[in-house]
């Protein structure tokens, strides 16, 4: 069960890096609209708006005001001098339209990278302009706005969330497979542990004890047949098995010992 937990956590590396790293898949953008990046900071009777796109900008902008009607002077920090006329009047404020100067409805302006354009009332008026709704039109992408500039911040907020599971799953999974499994116990295990600790008068005649218990008494190879591999005289051979079976053999009859006496506890 924790397994297919940690495959599915690992899985949302997937949606997560598709939100992060891509606009579209098969050329259906994947959050609508073109990120201007569009941020404004309010005062009294005026606010200052600025945005983020990749590079200079040519567009007409739309806000929706909170309050009366008004008459508003908008210049650009370059001291560029803009357009500014009511759409329409809602419920809860007006849209306005800030445009380049001259005549023509919804005619684009320059707007440099790094620019602010601010808006103000005229006469001036101690009241804060609060801005509730906007819409940037460039020339070349998509329109922006409020609600697509929300999902896309919906959407990479998702995405870290699915990012950060998929990282969880992961460790996890990397912590299951480095942790040292515990092998059951069983006789096969008692006597490999036996085998390990045989000790010879050097490593190299330690090595060759233990190989040779393992296959005569794990693999079940004859004691003729074990000893056959080994690059000694006959006799010699035969001798060698026999330090090794007597060194093995004292310590299998110490360990029964002992494992009787903690039996005859019981």
């Amino acid at each position: 069960m924790l397994k297919h937990v940690r495959a599915v956590l690992i899985v949302m590396a997937v949606p997560a890096l598709t939100l992060l790293g891509l606009r579209e898949i098969g050329g259906t953008a994947i959050f609508k609209g073109y990120d201007v990046g569009l941020k404004w900071h309010t005062y009294p009777g005026k606010v200052v708006i600025n945005a983020d796109p990749e590079g200079n900008m040519t567009c007409w902008v739309r806000l929706k005001i909170r309050g009366a009607s008004a008459s508003y002077l908008s210049t650009t920090s370059a001291n560029q001098r803009l357009r500014v006329y009511e759409e329409q009047q809602v419920a809860d404020g007006r849209w306005i339209a800030i445009v380049k100067d001259g005549q023509t409805p919804e005619e684009k302006f320059d707007w440099p990278t790094g620019g602010t354009i601010t808006l103000s009332t005229q006469p001036p008026s101690p009241d804060v302009l609060y801005v509730m709704d906007w819409y940037v039109f460039p020339s070349n992408k998509g329109f922006d706005s409020q609600e697509r500039s929300r999902w896309r911040g919906l959407g990479f907020r998702i995405s870290v969330a699915l990012l950060v599971l998929s990282l969880i799953g992961g460790t996890l999974e990397a912590v299951d497979k480095v942790r040292e499994k515990r092998e059951p116990f069983s006789p096969q295990i008692c006597l490999q542990t036996l085998i390990r600790a045989v000790e010879g008068n050097t490593p190299d005649e330690s090595k060759r004890m233990r190989n040779l218990l393992e296959r005569v008494l794990i693999e079940g190879v004859s004691v003729r047949d074990a000893l056959g591999h080994l690059r000694l005289e006959s006799v010699k051979r035969w001798q060698f098995w026999f330090i090794t079976r007597r060194e093995f053999r004292s310590r299998l009859t110490y360990l029964i010992d002992e494992l009787t006496r903690y039996l005859d506890r019981l």
